[in-house]
This record gives structure tokens, sequence and C-alpha cells, in this order.
């Protein structure tokens, strides 16, 4: 019962938008079902991880997601009514937007070759490709050996990689409904480059979010595309040991240990054990980083309060990390509230978040009747970067700044120009 309830508490922080938009069109949402399924009702249900860990610490983990959820749900609720119907000012030009989808398809093409490029360009200046490296997980987070290489190419890579996330979406939708043969080797390329540096989430996403869309686009969709998003999320966290049957690589397969598929898949999504690991480390100690992990992301280098090296070195705040083959944990928003400032941070951290996530989807659900399908696919995206940017404020991260800026840039380009400038709400109700 205990598991039910902590699976509960884990999934609600993630599905809380459903909330306040329960259509087919919050594919974010839609997306981070599949993630639950991988990483917390398989494990967390089907498992029996809590056992290696004494009560006290699942019992803590468990008050500290409840109180956390509830009070995410609540911001949600609270956030989505205050902003029902105010600054819709905003988008009042939506309706008249241009419809010609040439300029962003200019736009997604002049970023997207340069950074398929610097993508290729970047593996050569470092000399390896993690894919392919003699030791994958160490190269995936350019530790260790690899870390040095990285460096000569980090910000390069980093830039590139982040715009290309974000622009898979917009490239696919426009390759499938123009047919073009060019755009359909780009978004390969594209997906090509992304997947051989071993980041499963980041690859993915961009080709399930286009699926959304063409789900989103038909009143059927939802049909078969919940039931994949469900199936696919699994499947990637057994995709190392998938990989590593077809190179024949013995290190993809180490990391899975278990006589069941559902042991398999809590080893390729560990986020509950990480955790819980975590939580058992630093509930042992005064480790609460007082807000200085919110803005430690935005300094790059492996700053000591990044919230990714935090979490590694809590108790031993400067240790040094470059041997460690990872790039952090993921802890829940709660989490972060109480790793922040206790346990005032496990309700206000989540009640902020809610509000804000609340308030922009009510500004996403206002825009997105008025736009044809490449300005609803700019929307999302933009609701996806910037708005996750804005949500998880407790963990900003400078590797997310490129990708804000790209969909900024690409949504830009739905702009009616009068004058040589973007014609505004007051402008659009000057010319009526």
């Amino acid at each position: 019962m205990l598991n039910l309830v902590a699976v509960m508490a884990l999934s609600m922080q993630i599905l809380a938008p459903y909330l306040v938009w329960r259509s087919r069109w919050n594919i974010p949402t839609h997306i981070a079902a599949g993630f639950c399924m991988s990483a917390y009702v398989i494990p967390g249900l089907l498992t029996n991880l809590w056992d290696g860990f004494p009560s006290e610490t699942v019992n803590l983990f468990i008050v500290i997601n409840v109180i956390g959820g509830l009070a995410l749900c609540a911001g949600t609720l609270i956030g989505s009514f205050f902003a029902r119907g105010k600054g819709d000012y905003i988008f009042q030009s939506t309706s008249r937007m241009i419809k010609d989808t040439s300029p962003m398809t200019r736009r997604v093409l002049i970023v997207t070759v340069p950074c398929v490029i610097g993508m290729c360009a970047a593996y050569s200046i470092m000399g390896f490709v993690p894919m392919f490296a003699e030791d994958p997980f160490t190269a995936r987070q350019f530790k260790g050996e690899y870390r040095d290489a990285y460096y000569r190419a980090a910000y390069l890579f980093r830039f590139c990689f982040s715009v290309l996330q974000a622009t898979m979406p917009l490239l696919l939708v426009i390759g499938w409904y123009r047919r073009s043969p060019f755009l359909i080797f780009l978004a390969l390329a594209s997906f090509t480059v992304l997947l051989v540096s071993l980041a499963r989430g980041p690859t993915a996403t961009g080709v399930i979010f286009f699926l959304g869309i063409l789900a989103a686009n038909s009143r059927g969709g939802l049909k078969w595309y919940i039931p994949l998003i469900l199936l696919i999320f699994p499947f990637g966290s057994v995709f190392y040991y998938i990989l590593g049957n077809i190179l024949d690589v013995e290190v993809f397969r180490s990391i899975y240990v278990g006589d069941t598929l559902s042991q398999f898949i809590a080893n390729g999504s560990p986020d509950i054990l990480d955790q819980l690991n975590w939580l058992h480390g630093f509930s042992k100690g005064d480790y609460f980083s007082m807000g200085r992990t919110i803005f430690g992301g935005l300094v790059p280098n492996n700053y000591q309060w990044n919230p990714q090296v935090w979490t590694l070195t809590y108790d031993d705040i400067g240790a040094n990390i470059s041997e460690l083959a990872t790039g952090g944990l993921r802890l829940t928003t709660a989490e972060w509230g109480y790793a922040n400032f206790g346990w005032i941070g496990v309700v206000l951290i989540p009640l902020i978040s809610g509000i804000i996530s609340g308030s922009l989807i009510e500004k996403i659900k206002s825009v997105l009747p008025n736009l044809n399908i490449l300005q609803a696919t700019s929307a999302l995206v933009l609701y996806s970067t910037i708005g996750t940017f804005m949500v998880q404020w407790y963990i900003l991260s400078i590797h997310s700044l490129p990708a804000v800026a790209v969909a900024v840039y690409y949504w830009r380009a739905n702009a009616r120009k009068t004058n040589g400038r973007p014609q505004t709400a007051s402008s659009v109700a000057q010319n009526r």
C-alpha cells in the first residue's frame, strides 16, 4: 500500500498539468506519463527496491513527496484560476498571424544545418564519439579520461546539442507535411548526431513530440499515441541492454541485473533508487543548500552549487566528481524543496512551481486554437523550453538557454510585419 502511495505522490508532481489541461494537445504531459511509467510505476510497484532501505528513510521519502505533490497540484489550480482571462491581449494578434510557413522553415534550416555540422565538428575535436568509445558510459558523461578532450569542444557541443533537441519536433513536422527528402535527411542526420551521444531522453523526445503532433491533429490520435508512449519509455529504459547486444559491448549490458523485465526497466530508470539513496544520506546531516542550487546551474564548469554536481557532493561540497560517470541525480520538485529549505521548502517550492505552471498552461490553451499545425508546434516547443525553464526555476541551467533562445526565434517567425516591425496587438487593433 505504501508503495502505491509513493508512486502516486511521485507521479502527481509530473502529471499535475492534467488538472487544468485535459486535451489531446497537452503533448508535454502525455510524454511525462510515459516517463512516470518507466521511472515510477514499474520500479515502484513491480520490484522490491524499497526493501533495501530502512523504513525511516522510506517513510520520510513518502511524506516529503505527498506533501510536495499536494502543494504542487494546489499551485497548478491556483495559477490556472488567477491567470484565466488575464493577459490575453498578448495573444489577440494570433488569429492575424501570417499563414505562410516559409519564414519558419527558413529559420529552421538556418539553425539546423550549422548545428548538425557543429555536432560533427565537436566529435572530431574531442576525438571520440560516446557510443563507440572504449568506456561508453564514462564518455557519455565526459568524465575521467574523456574530460579534457571534451572541454576542447564543450561550448560548441552543448550549444548545438541544446538547439537540435529543441528543433527536432519542428524539423520533423515540416519534413512530414512537405514530403521533402532533404528535410527528412536533415532530420535523420540530427537524430543520428544526438543518438550517438547516448543521451536517450533528449534524442527520443523530439521524435515522440512529433508523433504527438500527428496524434493531436487527428481526433482519434490518442487511441494509439498514449499506448505507444506507455510502451516506448520502458523500451527506452532497456535501450542500453539492446544496444549492448547489437554492438556486442558488455559494458552496456553490465548495468542490467535481475531475472525479470521489471528489474531490467528499473535498472535503466533508477530514479526512485537514486532518490532514496540521496535522501538516506542527506537525512543524516545538515546539508541544506539554502537556495544556492537554484542559481548554481547558471555557473559553468561543474560549479560546486550546480544542482547536478551538488546532488553528488552535498555532504562534501567541492569534492572532485571528474571520475564519477554520472551527470547527477534527478530529484522531484518536493525533494528539491526539502534539499533547499527543509520542510518549508517542501511546501513553498512546489507551490510556486505549480502556480507558474498553471498560469502558463492557461496562456498556451488560449493561443493554440488560432494556429495552424506548424505554428502550434512552435508554440508547444516554446512552452516546453521557456515554460520548463520557468516552472523548474529551482534548478536553473545554463544549458537550457540556447534551446529557449531558438524556440523564441522560431516563434517570432509567425509575427506579421508592419513597416519593418512585428505587428503587435495594439497595431492590429489600429488597423481594423
